[in-house]
């Protein structure tokens, strides 16, 4: 069973977003965590690896999460847009 941790930086990122936004953001959360249970992958994530650590889960035609994955742990790093995201990869790898 993986532990999902919550980072600063993506307790940060979420404050920006708009209250509906945040609720579209614990509903792709909460498909996340079914699949982490059921170990079957739902074709809405939009779930991907977007480099050697580091995937993306999308929330909805806007909205992104990334996570980091290791072995037992899932780290929630930061959610924004497409754009955001592409720039906080470049800034922080």
């Amino acid at each position: 069973m993986k532990t999902v941790v919550v980072l600063p930086s993506f307790e940060r990122s979420l404050k920006k977003l708009t209250p509906q936004d945040r609720e579209q953001t614990a509903e792709a959360l909460k498909a996340f965590n079914t699949m982490l249970v059921s170990g079957q992958a739902s074709g809405g994530l939009g779930f991907k690896k977007i480099n050697h650590d580091k995937y993306e889960l999308r929330v909805n035609i806007r909205l992104r999460i990334v996570m980091k994955i290791e072995p037992d742990t899932c780290y929630l790093v930061f959610v924004g847009s497409h754009d955001d995201v592409r720039r906080y990869l470049r800034d922080y790898r």
